[in-house]
């Protein structure tokens, strides 16, 4: 909740500008000026599961995938919402054509998490696996070698399980100094910005810092 409207102009301009791979997700209320005006792939930041109905202030993948969206984050902490609900998101993003961005990591092993919210999931392959461990985010100061054994724990385990090569991506505690450090490992395939994804300037700033697989 951190973009006006009269911002969107810049930041959309802006963006276009940039040739590296990104999804942007914004608030509800811009989307279809980011699916009309913008270059880059574009992401809901939630979904409801249900398809339709009476229920107020929720949106549903229906709707969603009405207007063009092709993917949506499922499961972000700040939703602080049930595994099981968590679960649902993801059946109905994956029924349904939508790339969901799956985003897991609290005080729980991540593998565990990872079990618990894709049960009953086959197209594991389509998620795209969003590894943001709550005592990371908005941190000036990660343990990054922490972060480089759980990300190659993740990616272990699900090419193990599943004998894929899963698409994972790292949020929490990114910054200009350490962002390379965390891109350029060879299990990681994408970094996921929080709270200063709204500020096109430090965005530009960060994506300048990454030397592009």
């Amino acid at each position: 909740m951190n973009l006006y409207y009269e911002e969107l102009n810049e930041y959309i301009e802006k963006i276009n500008q940039q040739e590296i791979n990104l999804i942007i997700a914004p608030s509800n209320i811009y989307l279809l000026e980011f699916i009309k005006r913008c270059k880059h792939q574009i992401s809901s930041q939630d979904i409801c599961y249900i398809e339709e109905g009476n229920y107020t202030s929720k949106v549903s993948w229906h709707q969603m995938k009405s207007i063009g969206i092709k993917y949506s984050i499922i499961g972000h902490s700040e939703k602080n919402e049930d595994i099981n609900k968590t679960n649902l998101k993801l059946k109905a993003c994956l029924e349904n054509n939508i790339k969901p961005i799956l985003c897991f990591g609290n005080n729980e092993n991540p593998i565990t998490l990872i079990e618990k919210l894709t049960k009953n999931i086959n197209d594991i392959k389509e998620i795209i696996f969003a590894y943001e461990p709550i005592n990371n985010i908005n941190r000036e100061y990660i343990n990054i070698d922490k972060v480089k054994e759980d990300i190659k724990l993740i990616y272990q385990y699900l090419i193990n399980k599943y004998q894929i090569k899963p698409t994972i991506l790292y949020g929490g505690g990114i910054n200009k100094d350490n962002i390379n450090e965390i891109y350029n490992l060879k299990e990681l395939d994408g970094i996921l910005i929080g709270s200063i994804s709204s500020d096109i300037d430090e965005v530009i700033n960060l994506l300048k810092r990454i030397n592009e697989k």
